[in-house]
């Protein structure tokens, strides 16, 4: 099973199978199912973080035992959650983010429609902050 990382939000996810030439099944680490832009997607491995290597077709399916049970592919993610994630908890873990600025990232989550992030660059309207810098140590996602 590989592990990829949708670049629009952050999450980790399976790759499950190719839908067709653009879009992928992928499942992310609570098990929902959903399709993602191929051109969206980064390879991921556990301990590195994003590696830049693109989507491969396998080329044959492995068939398993059905009775076995299956291992988690996903790894445990320690990365915060900006749509759930406290300003406080904002501020201790992620570099470079005071408490006042984490604050201001918490008021902008509240103010958008649904009182959710869709995707990282919406981050870019909070200054101050080097997010060029915090997305590349992949320490904060959105879901």
């Amino acid at each position: 099973m590989a592990l990829y990382q949708n670049q629009k939000n952050g999450q980790v996810v399976e790759f499950i199978g190719h839908h067709d030439k653009d879009w992928a099944m992928v499942k992310n680490a609570t098990g929902v199912v959903q399709y993602v832009a191929l051109n969206d997607l980064v390879s991921y491995e556990a301990g590195k973080g994003r590696t830049g290597q693109t989507i491969e077709t396998p080329d044959i399916l492995k068939k398993e035992d059905e009775d076995k049970i299956p291992e988690a592919v996903i790894p445990l993610d320690t990365r915060l959650n900006l749509n759930v994630t406290t300003a406080e908890a904002l501020a201790k873990q992620v570099k470079g983010i005071g408490y006042a600025t984490a604050k201001k990232i918490v008021e902008l989550r509240l103010s958008l429609p649904g009182e959710r992030f869709k995707n990282l660059e919406q981050l870019r309207k909070i200054s101050r902050v080097d997010w060029d810098e915090v997305f590349k140590e992949d320490l904060i996602y959105i879901s």
